[in-house]
């Protein structure tokens, strides 16, 4: 029974390690996306400022520039909404790993 603990101890560690690492590629995904939406949010206020000029803002319209800017924000805010989802779910995920090595940690009294 001793040996069939231990190696239940070893499974559960091991899935709280898978847990742990899939809510850090998350996390860093979610880090990434934050960031992109930050830069295109600046790259589309660059274009109001006065320094631009009446031409590059025409071409810029013309073009559709900020409108593909407002498009590719409101995009990665949908996917954010996605992944921030996921990241939940890896947070409770990591905590029923967590729950379960505290449960093999407690002595068994059978």
């Amino acid at each position: 029974m001793a040996k069939q603990r231990e190696v239940l101890r070893k499974i559960v560690a091991l899935k709280r390690q898978s847990a742990e690492q899939h809510l850090r590629a998350i996390q860093m995904d979610v880090d990434r996306i934050v960031s992109d939406i930050g830069q295109l949010n600046i790259n589309l206020h660059a274009l109001d400022e006065v320094k631009a000029g009446f031409d590059a803002l025409r071409l810029a319209e013309e073009h559709g520039h900020a409108r593909k800017l407002i498009a590719d924000i409101r995009a990665a805010e949908a996917v954010l909404v996605v992944k921030r989802t996921e990241l939940h779910e890896a947070r409770e995920a990591l905590k029923r790993a967590f729950h379960s090595q505290e449960q093999l940690s407690v002595p068994f009294t059978g």
